[in-house]
């Protein structure tokens, strides 16, 4: 419905909008604060690895519970935990195990968060809606990401680091209230009887062994996760390889964000015309542009591969939740994203820690080779495209 589409997407953004300046001044922080490239790893990897363990049993949660009521909770039990990081920022209260701790209680919010949002959109938009959405909303995102990074850059140089990490907590908290004027127009049938969370989660994998090409979607959506984690670990210490500050580390992660707002207005188009083969462009995109990050040696060009990697791996990121969601039911779709979701925080906290530490070792350019290497070597198991079915609305 339309009149879900402005709250939704406006939600979306705002929260966005938060998150590029928690990225840009927590980053920026934490490095400060240990001196290690490999920190960053570190708090990304206490970001992702407790999911594995919680989101099988919060997918199946989600599946059969109010998707639009677990969305607002979390979101404001996101402020108030993001609210307390500023508090202690603002008091000095200077310890990385804080920031850590804090950081783990996000990312069980977001292990909670991450199913239920999908499955809100899935309750929310029906199938002919949700292309457009999700790529609308994705273009809306990096834009905000973008405002976010920018604002977090002047903030850090003008005002305080608190009060980015304030600003971020209020946008939590917008986000909620903008969500909660969005209606169910397809809720599922909820059911009130005791949940077996291990038969359940059987029922969900036989979905996905049996609907046509969902593996190998899955598979798929590795890509995206390993080259955003890769790109995130590895801009700071790119742009201190080019004798760059945080101006340069903000310029970097907006060219990125930039790929990721023309992706969202053109993946469409690509994805309606030339359906599977879209992710063939997608993947070579991504291993062209990491190819060439790693023989350049000058800022300028540096800002504009990166913005090509960002169009193409944001482009791919699109594609596979699109199609995702499509070849899924509302019943199943959470545990879907659940899968995927555990999938995806494996592949990150390895590509967070091996990237950091590599680093230190081979060198920023080097990684961007290995990655390149790795999206080539995934080439081999390209025949299996043809089995993802993309609906006729597309």
């Amino acid at each position: 419905m339309k009149n879900n589409k402005l709250p939704y997407m406006l939600g979306s953004m705002i929260s966005n909008l938060g998150d590029g300046i928690q990225q840009i001044a927590v980053m920026w922080y934490i490095y400060h604060l240990t001196g290690q490239a490999n920190s960053i790893g570190l708090m990304i990897a206490i970001y992702y690895l407790h999911s594995i363990l919680l989101t099988p049993f919060v997918s199946v949660y989600v599946d059969h519970h109010n998707s639009k009521a677990i969305v607002l909770v979390t979101d404001c039990f996101r402020f108030v935990v993001v609210l307390i990081m500023s508090f202690f920022i603002y008091f000095k209260i200077e310890s990385a195990l804080i920031i850590y701790f804090l950081q783990f209680l996000l990312a069980v919010c977001y292990t909670i968060y991450k199913p239920s949002e999908q499955s809100f959109i899935k309750e929310s938009f029906t199938d002919k809606e949700i292309p457009f959405v999700i790529s609308r909303a994705s273009s809306l995102n990096e834009g905000a990401l973008i405002a976010g990074s920018a604002i977090s850059g002047v903030l850090l140089i003008k005002l305080s680091l608190a009060l980015s990490i304030f600003f971020n907590s209020a946008t939590f908290l917008l986000a909620a209230v903008l969500y909660s004027f969005v209606r169910r127009i397809n809720a599922k049938q909820m059911k009130h009887s005791k949940i077996h969370f291990f038969s359940e989660l059987r029922s969900g994998w036989k979905f996905i062994q049996k609907r046509s090409g969902m593996k190998y979607l899955l598979f798929l959506s590795i890509v995206n996760s390993v080259s955003i984690q890769m790109t995130t670990t590895t801009l700071l210490p790119l742009a201190k390889g080019f004798k760059g500050g945080s101006g340069l580390y903000s310029m970097f992660d907006i060219s990125f964000s930039f790929g990721g707002i023309l992706a969202g207005v053109v993946v469409t188009f690509f994805l309606k015309r030339y359906k599977q083969k879209t992710i063939l462009f997608t993947m070579s995109g991504m291993t062209l542009s990491s190819l060439l990050l790693h023989l350049n040696h000058f800022k300028t060009a540096a800002a504009l591969l990166i913005f090509l990697l960002g169009l193409f791996t944001m482009s791919h990121l699109i594609i596979t939740q699109t199609l995702i969601q499509l070849n899924s039911t509302k019943e199943y779709i959470g545990r879907v994203v659940g899968l995927r979701t555990i999938l995806a925080s494996i592949v990150k906290i390895t590509s967070a820690l091996t990237t950091g530490i590599f680093i230190s070792k081979v060198g920023v350019n080097n990684i961007f080779l290995f990655f390149s290497l790795l999206i080539l070597a995934s080439f081999f198991t390209i025949k299996k495209l043809n089995k993802v079915y993309v609906p006729p609305i597309l």
